[in-house]
């Protein structure tokens, strides 16, 4: 191992390239292991270190445990006599200094460590991805960084990680959807790896521009569908008459959502789109920014042409709050308005939601995961759920609290369909390379569908190509006590 983190080292000495479309200062980036500890890459606007973790002491107190065990378990791994391949887990594992925002807190990078970790221990010691005998995995911990930025070394340092007798076959996670994550797809697709994002819903990032992306993740059409079977369906209880209010920053989350939401909601639309400029990870929007908007929302709700009912919000749950503030604020309050939204970990604190109360506004979001429905056995739950569960908190004692934001169900499932797709290309004398196993990802289709904690899910069949997994289950939940409610037990939805 010390001959792969050299060559990685080597790999990552280079020039840091921003390439987030968001305004930021120049950053500058040295290797400077001796002084700070860092093995890869400093940024020096940041302070984190980027690139390969071998070392959780390193990492922030609050991911540390977590990160050792997944340490400990490659360590396992590699003493032991049994053929093993690696597999590389690339997501924010640092967060920027405050008052900076990160593209994910703390909290969703522990609980994304927790359910790899989880998947990880599985594969190797059951048969719950394919057959036990089959080369065991190391899950290699890369340092995404707060801000997710595409560096010109990243990929190569990936591949340095993997030698002859123990490949990089995969790349799983990629934290969420934003320029520098499409930039990294890119480089991967080139090199021929594999790759599963698994909160990663940006619809530009698919299949077709990328030849070798995977995601257990729906995309932003798959959540504008799932909306708009759920309001037709439940056309005497919800909203008919919403507006898109969108995040007017060139960033591929809110940017596809937003086109999602035109294109498949027209006929929930009755009146123009209002724009916003949503803050960056660098700089969070202040309720202000919305205030053209909540005065153009009362003229609609006002409007008898038009009665808003519903909002289609198009931006990241870090500005929600913001508007929800703003809401607060309108003059037309009294009137109920539903906000309807398409993300993993649309999560807000107890005085958020309290917010939302006092601002008469619910919201209604579709969901990648619903641990505490399924949890309770809710309708739809999938059938791989249980036996995760028992996985994550049975046998390694995590809280299930940890499970409501859906990162730990949904990083595990990534983690799990790369190793489904490793155990169907090994051979029976040959470790599978990076590209048997791309192969083998339209093979996980019917007898071969990933028992993922999050949906039954088979690979390859998307009639539009885009590399995401159909049978990913889609759940309906609903925050605030006022305005219309959501059905009970309402049925989920599945990615087609």
């Amino acid at each position: 191992m010390a001959g792969v983190i050299a060559l990685a080292l080597l790999a990552l000495v280079g020039v840091l390239a921003f390439c987030d479309d968001e305004p930021a200062p120049p950053r500058t980036s040295s290797p400077t292991p001796s002084a700070t500890g860092c093995v890869g890459l400093l940024d020096d606007s940041t302070q984190e270190c980027l690139g390969p973790v071998t070392d959780s002491a390193t990492l922030d107190p609050a991911i540390r445990d977590v990160a050792e065990k997944i340490l400990v378990s490659n360590r396992e791994v590699g003493a032991q006599s049994r053929r093993y391949v690696r597999v590389v887990l690339l997501t924010p594992l640092s967060i920027a200094p405050k008052p900076a925002a990160s593209a994910m807190t703390l909290e969703p990078i522990k609980f994304s460590l927790q359910g790899a970790y989880v998947a990880l221990r599985r594969a190797n010691t059951s048969s719950a991805f394919g057959d036990q005998n089959a080369p065991a995995v190391q899950l290699l911990l890369v340092n995404q960084g707060s801000r997710q930025p595409a560096l010109d070394a990243l990929v190569p340092a990936i591949v340095a990680l993997g030698d002859a007798e123990h490949p990089v076959v995969a790349v799983v996670g990629l934290g969420s959807s934003f320029t520098g994550t499409e930039g990294v797809a890119s480089t991967l697709s080139q090199r021929g790896i594999p790759m599963v994002g698994a909160v990663t819903s940006a619809t530009s990032l698919s299949a077709e521009r990328y030849s070798t992306f995977h995601s257990v993740s729906p995309s932003n059409d798959d959540y504008a569908m799932s909306l708009k079977d759920l309001l037709d369906k439940n056309r005497e209880t919800l909203p008919r008459n919403g507006i898109v209010v969108y995040d007017q920053n060139k960033d591929p989350y809110p940017l596809t959502l937003t086109e999602a939401f035109t294109n498949v909601l027209k006929g929930y639309l009755k009146a123009p789109p209002q724009a916003f400029a949503g803050g960056t990870v660098g700089n969070p929007a202040m309720p202000n920014v919305f205030s053209p908007v909540v005065t153009n929302l009362c003229n609609a709700v006002a409007d008898d042409a038009i009665k808003l009912q519903m909002v289609f919000y198009a931006g990241r749950v870090a500005d929600f709050p913001s508007l929800a503030a703003a809401l607060r604020e309108r003059t037309c309050r009294t009137h109920p308005l539903t906000i309807m939204v398409g993300a993993t970990g649309f999560q807000l604190s107890p005085q958020q939601v309290n917010l939302l109360d006092e601002a008469n506004v619910s919201v209604i979001w579709a969901s990648s995961a619903d641990a505490p429905g399924w949890i309770s056995k809710r309708p739809g739950t999938p059938e791989g759920f249980a036996d995760f569960f028992k996985a994550y908190h049975v046998d390694e004692k995590f809280p299930s609290d940890n499970l409501n934001d859906g990162y730990a169900v949904m990083y595990h499932d990534a983690v799990a369909s790369a190793v489904k797709a490793i155990r169907m290309a090994t051979g029976r004398d040959n470790l599978p390379g990076a590209v048997d196993v791309q192969t083998q990802f339209s093979n996980l289709t019917l007898a071969h569908k990933v028992a993922g904690a999050s949906g039954t899910l088979s690979f390859g069949g998307r009639a539009n190509g885009d590399g995401r997994a159909t049978g990913k289950v889609v759940m309906y939940r609903q925050l605030g006590k006022t305005g219309p409610r959501l059905p009970a037990d309402v049925p989920p939805y599945l990615t087609p």
